[in-house]
Parts: structure tokens; sequence; C-alpha cells
């Protein structure tokens, strides 16, 4: 029985610690993109013009302030 009693008490609290996550991302009024630091329209052109700059070779990769 007290075996039972655990799994009752385990489900309960893995309940509740997922309901005050969805609780804090409601109130704070979080996007998933703010959680995960997903990069936005803006930011993803951004990201793909400076690779085909590095890619065609107008750009060179940060190497530690050591000369390519």
């Amino acid at each position: 029985m007290l075996d039972r009693f655990g799994e009752a008490v385990s489900v309960v609290l893995g309940a509740l610690a997922l309901a005050y996550l969805v609780y804090e991302i409601d109130r704070r009024k979080l996007k998933l993109r703010d959680l995960f630091h997903v990069l936005d329209g803006e930011e993803a052109n951004t990201s793909a013009d400076l690779l085909s700059m590095v890619e065609s070779g107008e750009l060179q990769p940060y190497s530690r302030g050591v000369p390519a």
C-alpha cells in the first residue's frame, strides 16, 4: 500500500510542477521563442547573410585574434 501511495504522491507533485511551469509562462506572457532563444525573421535573415558571406570568402570566421 505504501508503494501505491508513493506513486500517487509522485504523480501529484509532477502535475503541480507542470501546472506551476504553465502558470509562470502565462503570468510572464512569454512566447516560445523567448524561452528557447529562437531567431525571428530578421535575425534569421541576418544570420543567413553572414553565413553566405563566410562561404563566399568575403568574411573570415573569427579565430581568437590569430590571423587566418
